[in-house]
């Protein structure tokens, strides 16, 4: 008996078999490098500078012009919209995705990603606070880590942080002008107004135990602003008289309060009485305060000069120094509590009463700056650069 003949297998139907392979294999390795991009993108803001420092290394300029050891210029991903704050001892650095926290040396500390759109920065004592300007979500932040992250169902207009961790919120509301929360350092709502005016600014009392809220009305066609004072147990205690300004910041001072505003800046006592004011001859362009002591940059279009006036606790009789060239930003030095004056190309101190202290060379593109202990970090379109001074 003859075997039957074996079928001979099907060319077309292997060829076939093979080709569905290649192409699986082909759509598995497309998707794994996709995911691997995916994965870079994400994590872009702290691979990106790092890449970008290989080969090279960074010094910054000490205040006598020496070179001083450090990991900068450090480069910032992102460009111009990221902000810069200081928790304790450190630089934070908040971008689009990512709130990056660095020793003043310039290494990394920790990167927390961020998922926020529009997202604000806000930064005392040991404290960062990260919110979503428009949003409804902000977090609470330290050293250690993410304290806690909280969503609320109304807009979030402005946020304010304490020394001890406690978060101010001014949100929307349907019901009122707008609504002012206050949160413990654990997250937990403890203290709750529903405002009948719009509050445009706030700030924390020293001791914690309440906060001043700035609100805006308008009489004759002019915006006029009302401080308030609101204890977190008793409630309202002392609203100001009307002031012929628009309230832009409200600092604690030894013995009150100092307001800069747009049109004018006062200084008033610990139950809200107008003690001293300054008109400014000249248009705002920055101002700080630190203790009683508060310093103005005003800027005149016409003569192309810029002016820095010094409060020291009164506001009738500043001390004004003029200058001749661009002053791009002002701060005071919390130990001397001397004005430091960031130039095109140069950082100098100007002492209360009046005469030039220490000197920087700076670069000319940075915009402004921020003190962390002896050193001072500017800002740059995508890179942040630092100075050891001495005021």
């Amino acid at each position: 008996m003859s075997r039957p003949k074996e079928e001979a297998p099907d060319l077309y139907a292997v060829r076939r078999r093979k080709r569905r392979l290649r192409m699986l294999r082909r759509s598995l390795l497309c998707l794994a490098i996709a995911g691997v991009l995916l994965l870079l993108y994400q994590k872009r803001d702290i691979w990106i500078p790092r890449l970008e420092t290989i080969g090279s290394k960074h010094q910054s300029m000490r205040g006598d012009g020496s070179a001083a050891e450090g990991e900068f210029p450090l480069p910032v991903y992102g460009g111009e919209g990221y902000q810069i704050g200081k928790m304790n001892q450190k630089l934070l650095v908040l971008s689009d995705s990512y709130l990056n926290i660095y020793e003043t040396n310039g290494s990394l500390h920790s990167s927390r990603q961020h998922t926020y759109g529009s997202p604000m920065l806000q930064a005392a004592g040991g404290y960062a606070l990260v919110y979503e300007s428009g949003g409804g979500r902000f977090r609470l932040d330290n050293s250690s880590g993410m304290k806690y992250e909280k969503s609320i169902s109304d807009s979030i207009i402005f946020g304010r942080v304490s020394g001890e961790g406690e978060v101010l919120l001014v949100t929307s509301s349907e019901s009122c002008s707008c609504r002012l929360l206050v949160f413990n350092v654990k997250g937990q709502a403890y203290y709750e107004r529903n405002c009948v005016e719009d509050i445009t600014e706030a700030a924390f009392m020293p001791d914690g135990s309440g906060c001043y809220a700035v609100s805006i009305r308008v009489k004759n066609g002019s915006m006029q602003s009302v401080v308030h004072a609101y204890s977190f147990k008793s409630g309202d205690l002392w609203s100001s008289q009307p002031l012929d300004m628009l309230v832009i910041s409200v600092y604690n001072t030894d013995s009150g309060l100092f307001l800069l505003g747009d049109e004018a800046a006062s200084y008033l006592d610990s139950r809200g009485a107008v003690l001293s004011t300054f008109r400014y001859p000249d248009t705002l362009a920055g101002g700080d305060c630190v203790g009683d002591t508060a310093a103005v940059l005003l800027r005149n279009d016409d003569k192309h000069t810029y002016t820095v006036a010094i409060l020291n606790g009164d506001a009738t009789n500043p001390l004004c120094h003029v200058y001749d060239k661009t002053v791009k930003s002002i701060g005071l030095l919390p130990d001397s509590r001397n004005v430091l004056v960031q130039l095109r190309a140069r950082l100098e101190s100007l002492h209360l009463n009046g005469s030039v202290g220490n000197t920087a060379a700076v670069n000319d593109s940075c915009s402004s700056f921020l003190q962390i202990g002896s050193y001072v970090f500017l800002t740059g379109y995508d890179r942040i650069e630092r100075v050891s001074f001495k005021g």
